[in-house]
């Protein structure tokens, strides 16, 4: 496997390689790749000591493309730190995928795919929080094709792909990623260890078909803490079960079996007597005291007026 990344827009790309001997024809492809789909030019060109990245036919390919070329320090991976710190990245994600889903090693070209797109579509704090991809095309991704890696999938089968008329319309197989060019495009691996791909299929994200039978569900955390709940805001999902405790101990509409208990004699605690309440008691006025009797004024001493006749 051999990893190439921007420096600038800390954007990652990765290619399967047969042997070390295909680096350079992998180097190539990508300096193409580089000029045509995205009217760029390199300008230097920084790998470690290796014999692959050392060969005269490495750097007259580079030359040519009036790359300047710089290497690292034999066994001072410190001095090419960013590539290195990726490539550890890359490596968790791949391994943490890989033991989830319970998947063969020959898949391993799969996974490293699938990482390096999930990468690419994650916020990176030296970006201020925006995405490799965003810094390359200049636009915000979409991100609601992806789904978990290694999942089991009910895949839509054409009339050309089934045996008979009769035969099922849809098939169980595992997803491996999204089609190159077309994040639409999902990419399955059939039962016959065939790759089949289709932009039509039901997705269940907490189903592992590659996994034993006895461990079909996502490994418990081992910190302690519950998994977080897979998003039910996709296609396919009732809006009814968005508030639910868990998907898988909905009873999506029919009767839960009655469990038998084990011991009959086993007496349940009995609840406490609650008072009962009284609804809206009637209401009893109550009563007037009466008005108190009136004590009359002392009289007041008024002088006596004068009268006086006029003339």
């Amino acid at each position: 496997m051999i990893t190439f990344y921007d420096d600038f827009t800390s954007h990652a790309w990765t290619m399967p390689l047969c042997s070390k001997a295909a680096a350079i024809t992998a180097a190539k492809d990508f300096l193409e790749m580089v000029c045509v789909e995205h009217n760029a030019h390199i300008i230097g060109w920084m790998s470690d000591a290796s014999r692959e990245y050392k060969s005269d036919l490495f750097n007259r390919a580079l030359l040519e493309k009036v790359i300047k070329i710089y290497q690292s320090t034999p066994r001072t991976p410190m001095q090419n730190g960013r590539a290195e710190c990726l490539g550890r990245t890359l490596m968790d994600k791949a391994e943490s995928m890989w033991h989830q889903a319970c998947i063969p090693d020959s898949w391993w070209e799969f996974v490293f795919a699938h990482t390096t797109h999930i990468y690419n579509h994650t916020p990176v704090a030296c970006l201020r929080w925006r995405t490799p991809n965003e810094m390359l095309k200049g636009e915000m991704p979409n991100i609601d094709h992806l789904r978990v890696f290694g999942c089991g999938a009910f895949v839509y089968l054409p009339a050309t792909a089934r045996a008979n008329k009769m035969a099922p319309k849809s098939e169980l197989m595992t997803y491996i990623g999204v089609a190159p060019g077309n994040e639409r495009n999902f990419l399955f691996m059939h039962s016959t260890n065939a790759v089949f791909t289709t932009a039509h299929a039901v997705f269940d994200e907490r189903h592992f078909p590659r996994c034993p039978k006895n461990r079909c569900k996502p490994l418990e955390n081992p910190f302690g803490r519950a998994n977080p709940k897979p998003t039910t805001d996709r296609p396919g999902n009732p809006p009814e079960d968005i508030n639910s405790d868990d998907d898988v101990e909905h009873d999506h509409g029919y009767p839960h079996p009655q469990v038998q208990d084990d011991n009959p004699k086993r007496e349940e605690p009995e609840a406490p007597e609650e008072e009962p309440i009284q609804i809206n008691p009637p209401h009893t006025p109550s009563p007037v005291p009466p008005p108190a009797p009136r004590t009359p004024s002392p009289a007041r001493n008024l002088p006596p007026l004068a009268l006086q006749h006029p003339g």
